[in-house]
């Protein structure tokens, strides 16, 4: 085979998977937004699932926060609550790789989470219905 004519598909076949790779990241990040928005952004939502989406929210921010276009009083504040809650998260005592029960200060920060979720997401949802 002609030398050419092999690199220059070498050259097309890595394009495009580079080019996949970059769409599925996208994909990933418009899901994983959707379903936090009608999580929290959804009053019809129980309480309690928010409080099960708590750590989904603090993964989500930490690994998309580059990308949210955010208030710097919303971003400041997150940053503060998320940065605690991973601190007290680290303190937890592990029992057969389950966390002991009980405590004052996790159960507030996600109280705090929760309300800074449903608070992004009035602010998202607000942010598109005026665009």
């Amino acid at each position: 085979m002609n030398p050419t004519i092999f690199f220059g598909c070498l050259l097309v076949l890595t394009g495009c998977l580079l080019g996949r790779g970059n769409a599925e990241g996208d994909d990933e990040f418009t899901i994983e937004k959707q379903r936090l928005l009608h999580v929290y952004g959804n009053s019809t939502v129980s309480e309690a699932t928010r409080f099960r989406n708590v750590d989904e929210l603090v993964n989500f921010y930490d690994k998309y926060s580059s990308s949210l276009v955010l208030p710097n009083h919303f971003k400041e504040r997150a940053e503060d609550i998320f940065k605690r809650y991973k601190e007290q998260n680290s303190r937890a005592v592990q029992v057969d790789g389950v966390p002991a029960q009980g405590g004052f200060w996790k159960p507030l920060l996600k109280y705090l989470i929760v309300q800074l979720g449903v608070e992004l997401a009035s602010e998202g949802i607000k942010r598109a219905t005026e665009s």
